[in-house]
């Protein structure tokens, strides 16, 4: 199974100077992967989170139109910029798939965890969630498990994203640990980074709007745009594709 990751859109409701590039960077994206697609060869979109910028309305009405010229089936989580009534709502109109759960093959399971507290920009996965999450790779054990989720459980080197990032990291990953959970993907740090914890592969995908400086502990981001194709086979791989 190949999964397309769109992280970090950050799409504004309004037509300011970042609202328009951001626009722009997606709407490249989506002509990219459809000219691209017998070399892509993807099965499905998942797109992480911070859909929106401002939570805005008009902003998700911006993300579906652009989302929908895409032949692949696509699924959304939210992130920390999002409004979580408002894109079930915009989401409902188009009839985008929120529940990737649902989504697997006769090898993979492909599993989405909320990690977003409102109003915060840390994520925090809730008890619920996790148990709720266990429950459902139990449920999936003769197949392997692919999970994804916003906020980065692990350090990427950059302090404005790392002081935000999942509260309850050590949690959510010694589940995963524990059940042999062979993927985690996330967006959230606006750069590219991956490790191997035991027999998980982590990856934090760069986003689709910009990327933060390497290692910057204040506002300081790279003009360039980016998404994955995550490569579900014998061997988990990522391949990154800035455009």
């Amino acid at each position: 199974m190949r999964i397309i990751q769109i992280t970090d859109t950050h799409i504004y409701s309004d037509d300011n100077k970042f609202g328009l590039k951001h626009l722009s960077n997606l709407k490249y994206i989506v002509d990219f992967i459809e000219s691209n697609d017998e070399q892509i060869n993807a099965d499905l979109i998942m797109v992480t989170g911070d859909i929106s910028h401002d939570g805005g309305e008009a902003s998700y009405e911006r993300f579906f139109k652009i989302m929908c010229d895409v032949s692949l089936p696509f699924y959304v989580i939210p992130g920390n910029h999002d409004n979580k009534q408002v894109l079930h709502y915009v989401s409902d109109k188009y009839y985008c798939g929120l529940n990737v759960n649902s989504f697997s093959d006769k090898d993979w399971r492909i599993l989405s965890v909320d990690s977003v507290v409102d109003n915060e920009d840390y994520g925090f996965i809730k008890n619920k969630e996790l148990v709720d999450f266990e429950k459902e790779v139990l449920a999936s054990r003769s197949k392997k498990i692919a999970v994804f989720l916003h906020h980065h459980p692990i350090q990427v080197g950059t302090p404005i994203v790392d002081d935000c990032m999942l509260k309850n990291a050590s949690e959510f990953l010694d589940i995963c640990q524990r059940l042999n959970v062979s993927f985690i993907g996330s967006g959230h740090a606006h750069t590219l980074f991956q490790r191997k914890i035991g027999d998980t592969l982590v990856s934090v995908s760069p986003a689709a709007c910009s990327q933060w400086k390497n290692g910057t502990k204040e506002v300081c981001f790279i003009e360039n745009s980016a998404f994955s194709v995550v490569n579900l086979g014998e061997h988990v791989h990522v391949a990154p594709w800035f455009i």
